[in-house]
């Protein structure tokens, strides 16, 4: 019997709480060793949940000098994720990362270089490449059950993170965030993008707002994607959203694929045509979707962790991503399209 992986946890608000350590909990082959918060009340609220580690510590410096880990999930405010991954992987740690990966690419690529000089692994936690309609979706692209894709569109919206499930507003602080909507979901959406495209975004425009939030940073993007010259692709996310579609669609020569995350994942082929004689056949290729993947995801960490396996998605990919999200915000500022060269 193998013997169960010591976990750290730096960063013990929301994410930590309702993703990283129930995951490890229900693996029942992870020992939760230590965590890392300046807040004691964030031990408090993990204790309430059922979450007891065997140390504590108010300073992350401390804890790497003291203790001894396989794995460590970096769930801090995005301005320390770069100290903090660094620390861990020179610690001998595989990191695993909360999105964004670091907000600037400097800080990202520290990251993945000290992860690799160490001998370790890393991943970026995009959740929604583990839910059941998208691992569909991807499947079905990756048969050709649609043919090439020539478009994507992706709309991920919420009312916001504060307040009522973050633990403070650091999201609305442009110094400790790196900045609002875009940064927080416009990450994971330009990151599904890619994954079900399976190609690169070569070039971005968009346009940044704050419509409604009295915030310091963007609540609203919307954003064109180009996969070279092949397909193109949308996104709109933001964080004032009661209602409206949550999802992705998919076009392809031969069909088209629905990720409806609040209903069924969808595949629908046929003929519309410019007289408005439609002729379409739609089965359901994933019914229920999970109100978030992080059980799965999870799951995922620990598989890999346990078998000293790269993670997918990696730090490659939180960097790439990243690239996306930093060339939107040049692009909102000048009004321009911008390139991206990875």
């Amino acid at each position: 019997m193998k013997k169960k992986l010591n976990i750290g946890l730096v960063g013990c608000g929301a994410i930590a709480q309702n993703c990283h350590l129930p995951g490890y909990a229900a693996s029942g082959c992870c020992e939760l060793t230590a965590v890392a918060d300046p807040r004691p009340e964030a031990f408090e609220e993990a204790k309430k949940l059922g979450f007891h580690f065997q140390r504590y510590y108010s300073d992350y410096r401390e804890m790497f000098e003291r203790e001894q880990f396989d794995a460590v999930s970096v769930c801090t405010p995005n301005k320390f994720h770069a100290e903090v991954a660094i620390r861990a992987a020179a610690a001998g740690c595989h990191v695993i990362q909360e999105k964004p990966i670091a907000i600037s690419m400097p800080d990202a690529y520290a990251i993945r270089d000290a992860v690799k000089f160490a001998g370790k692994n890393g991943m970026t936690c995009f959740t929604h490449r583990f839910s059941a309609h998208n691992r569909a979706a991807k499947k079905m692209i990756e048969k050709g059950a649609i043919g090439e894709p020539y478009m994507i569109r992706v709309r991920f919206a919420h009312t916001g993170p504060f307040p009522g499930w973050a633990k403070s507003d650091w999201f609305y602080n442009p110094e400790m965030a790196g900045g609002g909507a875009l940064m927080d979901m416009a990450v994971h959406a330009f990151d599904i993008a890619r994954r079900l495209i399976g190609r690169d975004v070569t070039a971005v425009t968009a346009r940044i707002a704050t419509l409604r939030k009295q915030i310091a940073v963007d609540d609203n993007v919307i954003g064109i994607m180009e996969f070279g010259d092949r397909c193109l692709g949308y996104i709109e996310c933001g964080w004032t959203s009661p209602a409206g579609f949550l999802g992705i669609e998919i076009m392809g020569d031969n069909g088209a694929i629905t990720c409806d995350y609040c209903n069924a994942a969808t595949m629908t082929s046929g003929v519309t045509t410019p007289s408005g004689k439609n002729k379409q056949r739609t089965r359901v290729i994933s019914a229920k979707n999970e109100p978030a993947a992080w059980g799965t995801q999870m799951a995922y960490v620990v598989q890999q962790t346990r078998k000293n396996a790269p993670y997918s998605p990696s730090l490659d990919d939180g960097a790439d991503t990243l690239a996306v999200v930093l060339a939107a915000y040049e692009s909102g500022r000048t009004g321009k399209r911008v390139e991206i060269h990875n």
